[in-house]
């Protein structure tokens, strides 16, 4: 069975502090939970306002995960990183963390 792809597309405002810290977060986390198997695109709302409109976002950082479906959004700076894998779908809220990642890594 191929392994899912995630495309994230994550929209902040400039690149200093919170948004310079969400996009690394963000890609951390992909890293670690997701290697090989995932595209990030950094959209700066700054310099692309219509994007945000575009997208319904009234808050940022955020990121929306096009693929797999269905679109996911989530705000903030990815600094809570088991809240962002729920988030994600990698791992459900009830498991205990350990046993749902080895299940998500076979």
């Amino acid at each position: 069975m191929a392994k899912l792809t995630y495309v994230l597309h994550i929209f902040v405002a400039g690149e200093r502090g919170p948004s310079r810290l969400a996009v690394q977060n963000l890609k951390k986390i992909c890293d670690k939970e997701l290697p090989g198997r995932y595209k990030i695109k950094v959209i700066d709302v700054s310099k692309n306002p219509r994007a945000s409109v575009e997208n319904n976002l009234t808050a940022l950082p955020a990121v929306v995960r096009t693929l797999p479906s269905p679109v996911r959004k989530f705000v903030g700076n990815w600094a809570n990183e088991r809240l962002e894998l729920v988030g994600f779908e990698l791992i459900t809220q009830n498991m205990p963390e350990a046993s749902q990642r080895s299940r998500h890594k076979k």
